[in-house]
């Protein structure tokens, strides 16, 4: 398993998406659904906690598992103060006017799993489960 600490800024995402890319191993055309995956989720990172706040951070790690299956995760920094506190889901539904949500819809659809970990209020970890051999046409 690889991790690295990232600044928490936009300007951080294609740092990172080669990181991750270069930690798998795997050659360019199999780690295109990591990088989308890990660049939505540090961009949700970024945007809605402490990690995108003035000193933010973020925690990435990739490891691989048999069968050339990616987990990865992005730790953030916990809540901003004085903003709700929130945890990632998936809305019913997104409208087509709403500017939130695609993201985690992306990550969803390209994971074989995700969830997160942490505490309501605390640093969360957000993981997904990614085949990079994937048919996303079937």
């Amino acid at each position: 398993m690889s991790a690295a600490y990232f600044d928490g800024t936009p300007e951080q995402v294609g740092r990172i998406r080669t990181w991750c890319a270069g930690a798998t191993g795997l050659d360019e055309a199999e780690t295109v659904m990591v990088e989308l995956a890990v660049s939505e989720l540090v961009a949700n990172a970024v945007r809605h906690s402490a990690s995108g706040g003035r000193y933010g951070r973020i925690k990435v790690t990739v490891e691989v598992m048999p069968g050339q299956i990616v987990l990865i995760s992005v730790t953030d920094d916990g809540p901003r103060a004085l903003r709700p506190v929130t945890v990632p889901t998936l809305a019913a539904h997104v409208g087509d006017a709403e500017e939130c949500g695609f993201g985690l819809r992306l990550v969803a659809a390209l994971a074989e799993k995700w969830w997160w970990t942490g505490l309501r209020g605390g640093p969360l970890t957000v993981w997904a489960l990614i085949d990079p051999h994937r048919d996303l046409d079937a």
